[in-house]
C-alpha cells in the first residue's frame, strides 16, 4: 500500500484512499498559466462547443420531437435510425435530441424518473453485453458479467419499468453486426422490438407492469438497415433519417458554402480565414467526402492550432493541410489542403477516414469496404 500512496503523490490532484488531497498540495504542482494561456483556454473551450443545424438535424429533430408528443397515445412505439458514414456527425446528432427539456430525468415520491437512456453499443455487442451497459446507464451499478443474460435482462427491464423508460438511444448499434451469428442478431433485435411492441407472452415483462410501449433510437454505419431486417416487425415500425454527403452538384456547393460560412464568425479570428471561398469550399468537400461533420471537426482541429500559436485566422497549409495530415498521413500529394489544383485530386476512400472516427472518439472503428463503399454520394 506504501508503494502505492508513494507513487500517487507524484500526481498534480489526487484522491487516496478516497481522500482528496488538500488544495496546497494540489497548488504545488498546478500548472501555471498566465492570462493569455487562460484567455486562449476559453476561446478553444468556445469554438468546441460551435454547431450549425443543417437540414438534416433540423429534420431529424422535427422527427424526434414528433415522436415524443406520440409516446402514451400508441399501442406500439417507434424506432428512429440514424445510419452514417464514420465522423459524419451522428453522435453530434443524437446529443442535439437529448436537449429536448421534456427528457431531463427528475425524482419524484417513488424514485428517479428517467424517460430517456442513452448509451454506445458495446463491442462486442451480445444482448447479455448491451443488458449490462442499459443497467449500469440506469443504475451507475455494474452487474456481474458472470450473470446469466436472461437474469441481466429481467433486471434490465424491471429497472425500465420502475424508471418510467420511455426511450432507448443506442449510438453504434452496428456493433451488433460484428463477429455475430444469425440466431443472436435474431435474439437481440427481438428483444428490441418487444419494447416497441408490446407483447403479453414476454416473458421478461416484470408481473403486473403495464402494457406501455418504449421507443428507440439507433445510430451507426450505413449497413445498420442489415440488422433490423433481421425482424420485420421492428423495420415496419422505422423511420430513416440517413446523414448522407453533399456531392459536387452546383446544388451541394451552395450547401457546403452556406455551411461554411456560417461557422466563420462563430470562430472569433480577427482576420477573415475564407473558409466559403469557392476554392476552400472544393477542398473542405475532397478532405470530408462530403459530410459536414467532418469538415467541422478538421476546421475545429485548425483552430485550435491556429490559437495555439497566436494566428490572426484559419491558414489553408499551416492549419487545415497540417491537421489534415496529422489525422490521415497520407503525404502532400493526397492532402486537399497542399495540393496546388484540388481538382487534380482523387476521391479518398470511406474505408480511410476510420482513422478520423478514432481519433473523434466515436468508439472502435468498424471496417466493412462492402458496406461502406455501396454508399452513393446524395447530389
Amino acid at each position: 500500500m506504501q508503494q502505492v500512496q508513494d507513487a500517487e503523490a507524484f500526481r498534480p490532484d489526487v484522491t487516496v484512499l478516497g481522500v482528496q488531497a488538500p488544495p496546497e498540495r494540489r497548488e504545488r504542482f498546478a500548472v501555471r498559466l498566465s492570462s493569455q494561456d487562460l484567455e486562449r483556454r476559453a476561446w478553444k473551450r468556445r469554438v468546441d462547443t460551435i454547431h450549425v443545424n443543417t437540414d438534416v438535424v433540423l429534420k431529424t429533430v422535427a422527427r424526434f420531437d414528433a415522436m415524443l408528443k406520440d409516446l402514451g397515445d400508441d399501442v406500439e412505439g417507434q424506432c428512429l435510425v440514424i445510419p452514417a458514414a464514420s465522423g459524419a456527425g451522428k453522435s453530434h446528432l443524437l446529443a442535439r435530441l437529448q436537449l429536448n427539456p421534456a427528457l431531463v430525468p427528475f425524482r419524484d415520491e417513488f424514485g428517479p424518473v428517467r424517460p430517456l437512456v442513452f448509451i454506445k453499443a458495446p463491442s462486442p455487442c451480445t444482448l447479455k453485453t448491451l443488458g449490462l451497459a442499459l443497467y449500469l446507464a440506469m443504475t451507475s451499478k455494474e452487474l456481474s458479467a458472470n450473470l446469466k443474460e436472461h437474469d441481466i435482462w429481467t433486471r434490465v427491464r424491471h429497472q425500465m419499468h420502475a424508471q418510467l423508460v420511455s426511450i432507448i438511444m443506442v449510438d453504434e448499434f452496428h456493433h451488433t453486426f460484428r463477429g455475430r451469428t444469425s440466431d443472436e442478431r435474431c435474439t437481440l433485435v427481438e428483444t428490441l422490438k418487444n419494447l416497441v411492441i408490446p407483447d403479453p407472452k414476454d416473458p421478461l415483462r416484470p408481473a403486473g407492469a403495464e402494457m406501455r410501449p418504449v421507443s428507440l433510437v439507433l445510430s451507426g454505419m450505413p449497413w445498420l438497415k442489415k440488422v433490423l431486417k433481421e425482424d420485420f416487425q421492428l423495420l415496419r415500425r422505422c423511420v430513416f433519417m440517413p446523414i448522407l454527403p453533399l456531392g459536387h452538384s452546383e446544388a451541394c456547393v451552395k450547401k457546403a458554402t452556406k455551411f461554411l460560412a456560417l461557422i466563420e464568425p462563430k470562430l472569433g479570428f480577427p482576420a477573415p480565414s475564407g473558409l466559403s471561398d469557392h476554392d476552400m469550399v472544393q477542398r473542405m468537400l475532397r478532405a470530408s467526402n462530403g459530410y459536414t461533420g467532418r469538415m467541422m471537426h478538421l476546421v475545429k482541429k485548425a483552430a485550435f492550432r491556429a490559437i495555439h500559436k497566436g494566428a490572426a485566422s484559419i491558414a489553408q497549409v499551416d492549419h487545415l493541410g497540417f491537421v489534415f495530415e496529422e489525422i490521415f498521413e497520407l503525404g502532400p500529394r493526397r492532402n486537399p489542403f497542399l495540393v496546388s489544383d484540388i481538382s487534380t485530386l482523387r476521391k479518398m476512400k470511406e474505408i480511410e477516414f476510420e482513422k478520423l472516427t478514432r481519433l473523434i472518439g466515436n468508439g472502435q472503428a468498424e471496417a466493412d469496404a462492402d458496406g461502406a463503399e455501396a454508399e452513393g454520394e446524395h447530389r
